[in-house]
């Protein structure tokens, strides 16, 4: 593993974990839908950073979902909004 996928992987662990704050902020705040779209980035980024998306070309479609949905929940929050 060389040096250029440690800070890759590193920036994945720091975005990640502010993702997983941001969701629990989303849920203390009860909001469903931001809570369930901030979940989502946080579950693409922690299969990211793992490494799990380079073992399985599986995950690697899941993670791709899953930040799909997460986007278009966000979008959809956004636009919706007063």
């Amino acid at each position: 593993m060389g040096t250029g996928t440690r800070h890759y992987q590193l920036f994945l662990w720091i975005a990640t974990a502010l993702w997983l704050v941001a969701a629990i902020a989303a849920v203390i705040d009860r909001d469903t839908l931001n809570a369930t779209a901030w979940f989502g980035f946080a579950a693409a980024g922690g299969l990211a950073a793992s490494g799990a998306t380079e073992r399985s070309k599986g995950l690697t479609y899941l993670a791709i979902v899953l930040l799909v949905a997460a986007v278009a929940i966000l979008i959809g929050v956004f636009l919706v909004a007063d």
